[in-house]
């Protein structure tokens, strides 16, 4: 049951750097930065989700090898303790910009978003918690320990975005139209997932029961 667990989780941090969440094709970059979002962070996320994946596996390394305390300035043989303080700067970072947009669906009144990513905060903050364990374990055995939940933890993370961002990027609306997260039905989540979203069209933003992302613009508009 061990064995398959971290096999899951190597799967999952390895398929990591592939999730793409480019903005759609007709969504414009310019004007200001609330109106492109949810995907203006989801890009952002992304980045910072890769880059922890990356640390995670550096600091597994790390362990591996006895590096604790090494005073080289080598990458390829950095301690662990640097990397648990690049890894805790990352994991604060993704708590913040999952903040901001916990706040913008407060202020849009949008509950189902508020909800979304308090969420996602609240796993960055389990991820931010196991980094501080594995900083202030003494003895390699409680090390490992704080380190293996991490690694759970990372991968709860990682699928909650997955279960957020995943599908908006093929999403092509019509201009005028909204691109719309609606919650998935509690049967059709995928094990792990606790809310998800299934990234939609709709016409008004009443029609929309989940959180609103940015209006395609008309045609000609700027």
């Amino acid at each position: 049951m061990t064995q398959s667990r971290y096999l899951f989780t190597s799967l999952v941090l390895a398929a990591l750097p592939t999730i793409v969440v480019a903005a759609p094709g007709r969504v414009p970059q310019s004007g200001r930065a609330a109106s492109g979002e949810p995907f203006r962070s989801f890009r952002l996320l992304d980045q910072k989700l890769t880059l922890l994946s990356n640390q995670q596996s550096a600091l597994k390394a790390a362990l591996g090898a006895g590096r604790v305390n090494s005073s080289s300035n080598n990458s390829s043989s950095e301690s662990a303790t640097v990397i648990l303080r690049r890894m805790s700067s990352t994991t604060t970072a993704i708590d913040r910009i999952a903040g901001r947009l916990e706040h913008l669906y407060q202020s849009r009144h949008e509950s189902f978003g508020v909800r979304m990513f308090k969420i996602l905060r609240s796993r960055a903050q389990a991820v931010q918690r196991d980094v501080s364990s594995v900083r202030r374990a003494r003895m390699p055995s409680d090390a490992s320990a704080a380190g293996q939940r991490l690694e759970e933890h990372l991968v709860s993370l990682v699928m909650q975005f997955q279960a957020t961002a995943g599908g908006y990027a093929a999403t092509h609306c019509l201009p005028g139209t909204r691109i719309c997260c609606q919650p998935k039905r509690s049967q059709d989540l995928l094990p792990g997932e606790q809310i998800a979203c299934k990234w939609v069209c709709v016409s008004s933003a009443r029609a929309c029961g989940g959180f609103l992302g940015p209006r395609i613009p008309q045609s000609g508009s700027k």
